[in-house]
C-alpha cells in the first residue's frame, strides 16, 4: 500500500520479496516486485553463506537512491553496508518495539551484532509510535522520524458480529496458547484462529494448537488466506485479538479499526491507543481481566454502533494513506526522475 501510494505520486518504487513457489507478477500498482531467487542449504552455515550470497546479488542488481528495510534482523547490517558502499542513503523502518532489545529475541549474537550495526550506519531510522520514539532515544541515542503505520478506507461492517478472531504467525511471543484458554473459559462465545506457521518450530506449535483446539467446540483453526478473505472474516469479528508479548502497532487491529470492529489486546496496548481512543479493550496483562472483558464484547456484540464509529474516526485522522505517504516523501527527499 505505501510503495503503491508513493508510486501514483510519481516515484519509482522495487519491492524485493523472498522467493514464492509460485512466480509473482513484474509489476503491482506501479511498483517494481523483484524476488530472490530460491535459497537454502543443508547446513546453519551453509543457509547463512548462501543467503548472504541472494541478498548481495539483488542489492547489487538495483540502482535505487535509497534503500528502505524494515523489521529487526541481520539483513539490515547487510542492506547498511550496501548502501554505504554505494553511496546511498539508507532508511530502517522498525516493525516492533522489539527491535530496540533484540537480543531478547535473537539468540544468535552474529545476527543481533549484525542489525545493530545496520542501524547505526542508517541514514534515517523512522519508528510507528511515540512509544518507539522513547525506546530509539534510549537503546540507539536516535532521533527516529515518527510515521504511523497506513491503513485503507474501508465501509463500515454491516455483518452481525460471530466470533473472536486471532491472526499471526505462530511465533513462541504471539502465544496462541491464550487465546485457545480464553475460548476455554467463554464455551458460550466463538472463537477463530488463523495461524500461519514458517520454519520447523512454528509447524509444531500448529500441531499442539490443533490438537488443543480440537478439544473445544467453539474454536475453528484456519489457515492461510488471502487479503480479500481475511478481510471478510475480520468484518464477521467481534474483535480482533492479540495476546503477544510485545508487538508495534499490529496490522490486525488497523484492518480491524477500518471496518469498525474493535480490539481485545492481552498485554500490550501501543502506545495506550485502545484505551485512549476508546477503539476495544485492554486487559493488562491479566488473565481474569482478559475473560471478563471478552464475555463483556460478547454480550454487546450486536450494539457496537458508537465503538465502531469511534474506530474509523481513529483510523481516518492517524492513519490515512495520505498522511503516511506525505511524512514518508519527507524521509526519502526529493523525488528525481531516476528516483526507483
Amino acid at each position: 500500500m505505501l510503495a503503491g501510494g508513493l508510486a501514483a505520486r510519481g516515484w519509482k518504487v522495487g519491492i524485493v520479496s523472498n522467493a514464492t513457489p509460485e512466480p509473482l507478477p513484474p509489476r503491482i500498482q506501479g511498483v517494481h516486485v523483484l524476488s530472490h531467487r530460491p535459497f537454502g542449504g543443508r547446513g546453519r552455515m551453509s543457509r547463512r553463506v548462501a543467503y548472504l550470497s541472494e541478498v548481495t546479488r539483488m542489492l547489487s542488481s538495483v540502482d535505487a537512491r535509497v534503500l528502505v528495510q524494515r523489521s529487526a534482523g541481520s539483513t539490515t547490517g547487510y542492506v547498511a553496508l550496501a548502501a554505504r558502499l554505494r553511496r546511498r542513503r539508507f532508511v530502517y523502518s522498525s516493525a516492533n518495539v522489539i527491535d530496540f532489545s533484540f537480543e531478547r529475541l535473537e539468540s544468535n549474537r552474529r545476527a543481533a551484532q549484525l542489525f545493530h550495526l545496520g542501524v547505526r550506519l542508517s541514514t534515517e531510522i523512522v519508528v510507528q509510535t511515540p512509544e518507539q520514539v522513547l525506546l530509539c532515544r534510549e537503546r540507539f541515542g536516535r532521533e527516529p522520524m515518527l510515521i504511523k503505520s497506513l491503513a485503507e478506507r474501508k465501509p463500515l461492517r454491516q455483518e452481525e458480529p460471530e466470533a473472536f478472531l486471532w491472526i499471526g504467525r505462530l511465533a513462541r511471543y504471539k502465544r496462541p496458547e491464550l487465546f485457545l484458554e480464553l475460548a476455554c473459559a467463554l464455551p458460550e462465545a466463538r472463537f477463530w484462529i488463523v495461524a500461519v506457521a514458517s520454519g520447523p518450530a512454528e509447524h509444531r506449535r500448529r500441531e499442539h494448537v490443533e490438537a488443543a483446539a480440537a478439544k473445544l467446540s467453539n474454536v475453528d483453526v484456519i489457515g492461510p488466506l488471502s487479503h480479500e478473505a481475511l478481510g471478510e472474516l475480520v468484518a464477521r469479528s467481534v474483535a480482533v485479538v492479540n495476546t503477544a508479548e510485545y508487538e508495534g502497532m499490529p496490522n490486525i487491529f488497523l484492518e480491524g479499526w477500518a471496518r469498525g470492529v474493535p480490539a481485545l489486546a492481552f498485554s500490550h496496548d501501543p502506545d495506550g491507543v485502545i484505551e485512549r481512543e476508546s477503539v476495544g479493550a485492554f486487559a493488562g496483562g491479566s488473565k481474569q481481566r482478559f475473560v471478563e472483558l471478552a464475555r463483556q464484547m460478547w454480550s454487546e456484540r450486536r450494539d457496537q454502533a458508537q465503538l465502531a464509529a469511534a474506530c474509523q474516526r481513529y483510523i481516518e485522522r492517524e492513519h490515512a494513506i495520505e498522511k503516511v505517504v506525505d511524512r514518508w516523501e519527507t524521509v526519502l527527499g526529493p523525488r528525481r526522475a531516476t528516483s526507483r
